[in-house]
Parts: structure tokens; sequence; C-alpha cells
């Protein structure tokens, strides 16, 4: 039986993660429309209305469950820095958020976590602030601190760019294209690359 919890009373970080363990592996099994908070309580141990006091839907568990995992160990962009230069810096990280998306137990997390979000515009919200607008962010800085040193045209549509590079690796887990993606994300890095050089910017 749960115990009850009193107002006020401070979360438990180690049943939470045995919680979001549990998810994970149904999640795995299952897929997400086989999840549900009864599986996932059963499999934790506990009961539903420990899961329902923490997480208010399964798009919210399995939101949790794939930020503290996946989303983890996506790699940072790199700040600017004066020893490689933007187009460096910038396909090193994409083809390391490439290789980490395309890993075969975080392609099933990612594939969890946009359906969570088209089931939840709440969640969706929620997980665009946590991750995706980290991301997002820091690639368009990286990008204008390329278009101030004069790598980058200054005419380029940095947010564009930040999309593309973003959303292509998405959109090929959805599409099942996984054994082409690397080829395939290298070509379109390379193509976006070309076009964000200013003349005379250098080369990656």
């Amino acid at each position: 039986m749960d115990e009850v919890r009193r107002p006020g009373r401070p979360r438990d970080a180690a049943r939470d993660d045995a919680l979001l363990d549990a998810a994970r592996q149904v999640l795995l099994r299952d897929g997400y429309a086989g999840l549900s908070m009864e599986k996932v309580a059963t499999l934790a141990g506990v009961g539903k209305p420990t899961l329902y006091r923490r997480w208010p839907s399964k798009a919210a568990l399995v939101a949790d469950a794939v930020l503290h995992s996946f989303l983890a160990s996506v790699p940072g962009v790199p700040a600017p820095g004066p020893d490689t230069n933007g187009s460096q810096r910038l396909a090193a990280w994409f083809r390391a958020y490439a290789a980490s998306v395309g890993d075969p137990h975080h392609a099933a997390m990612v594939l969890a976590l946009t359906a969570a979000a088209a089931e939840s515009p709440r969640d969706a919200e929620s997980l665009y602030r946590q991750h995706t607008r980290g991301q997002y962010e820091s690639i368009v800085g990286h990008l204008r601190a390329g278009v101030a040193s004069g790598e980058f045209r200054a005419d380029a549509d940095l947010e564009a760019v930040a999309d593309a590079l973003i959303g292509s690796v998405l959109y090929q887990l959805l599409t099942r294209t996984e054994q082409a993606a690397p080829a395939r994300a290298e070509h379109l890095l390379q193509l976006l690359l070309a076009g964000l050089r200013a003349p005379g910017g250098g080369q990656g």
C-alpha cells in the first residue's frame, strides 16, 4: 500500500528514479501505445496513486523518463572558442547528435517522446522548454558568433539552419530511415555549411 503523502512532504528522489526506470522498461518493451500507468505501477511495485501524485498523465511520465535518460546524453553545442572555426565545431556537434539519436535504444526514446508531445500539447510545450529550446538557442547563438566573426554569411536565416539541423535527424527516425541516416545527415551538414560560409570565410 502506498504511504500517505503529507502536504509539503519532499519528493523522494530515489523513488522517482525507480519509477522512471520502470517507465523506461515498459516503454522499451511495449512501446508508447502499450505503456500504461498501471503497467508502470505494477513493475515498480507501487499503486497508481503514487504515479499520479508525481505525473498527471502518461505523456508527462514518459516525457520525464526520456528527459532523464536519452536527453541527458545528447551532446551540448560547444561554445565558440579560438581553437577551431565555427564550421568545425558545428560539424562535430551535429555528428555527435546524429549518432546519439541514431542509437537504437535512444531512437525508441525519441519516438516515444514524439508520441507524448503529439498526445499532449501542454507536455509538448514543456518538452520544448526543457530540451529543444536550449539546443536551438545554443545553435543559433553559435551561428551568430560565426556571422560576427565573418565566417558565416550575414544574410543567412540562422533559425532555419537550426531547424534543419535538429529536425532532419528526428525526421529520419520518424520515417524509419535510420540506416541511411548517417550519410544523409552528413550530406545535409555539408550543404548547410557550404551555404552558410561567407566569401573567404574558410572551410569546415
